[in-house]
């Protein structure tokens, strides 16, 4: 799978995200992830043909005995790619049409933010928050643990924060409400718009 490389620079997601930790998420976590990925798919002498998120939904093709470490780091691929994608370093105003998408699910944009922190806040241990579609495509938030795929639940996610400890402790200690208030202002929603548009046209 491909390490996809990051456009930003390590300062430029200040105040919100400290260099350090962008520096040793991207560059420590995120690329183990995706070198472990890659070393037990080609043990399994895997060709690449499928998309991470057809692996993702379609686990079952490769032998059961080794799926668990396949699917473990395929996540921490899959998740952590979302996750980067989804930030931006420019500040931008909120798409009116992602805008009036949320208001028909969570009444307004406040009522998103407030609920999307608290979901997160409820995750117990290491995971991330998901925007998702479900398969009736309406937007749902959804936790999940470790590095679980909502695809292989048959959620389609648009939008995540990283809610691993690695991901703000050095700036924000334990105060995980404060990472998950301030991270809001670096998320890039006219790409979560674009996602959202991606999976309904499929």
């Amino acid at each position: 799978m491909e390490y996809k490389r990051i456009t930003l620079d390590y300062n430029s997601l200040e105040p919100y995200i400290d260099n350090k930790t962008l520096d040793l998420h991207y560059n420590a976590h995120y690329k183990n992830y995706t070198e472990k990925l890659n070393k037990y798919l080609k043990e399994q002498n895997y060709n690449y043909k499928y998309t991470p998120t057809y692996l993702a939904k379609n686990i079952d093709i490769l032998p059961k005995e080794n799926r668990d470490e396949i699917l473990y780091n395929l996540g921490g691929y899959l998740n952590h790619s979302l996750y980067f994608y989804n930030l931006t370093d420019k500040k931008k105003e909120i798409p009116i049409k992602f805008k009036e998408l949320i208001n028909k699910y969570f009444t307004s944009f406040n009522n998103f933010k407030e609920e999307f922190i608290n979901t997160a806040n409820e995750l117990k241990g290491s995971g991330y928050t998901f925007l998702v579609l479900d398969k009736n495509n309406n937007l749902r938030i959804i936790n999940m643990s470790n590095q679980d795929i909502p695809y292989y639940y048959g959620f389609i996610p648009i939008m995540t924060i990283d809610v691993w400890e690695h991901s703000y402790y050095l700036k924000y200690n334990n105060k995980r409400n404060d990472y998950l208030t301030q991270i809001f202002n670096i998320i890039d929603f006219d790409k979560v718009y674009n996602l959202y548009i991606i999976a309904t046209s499929q």
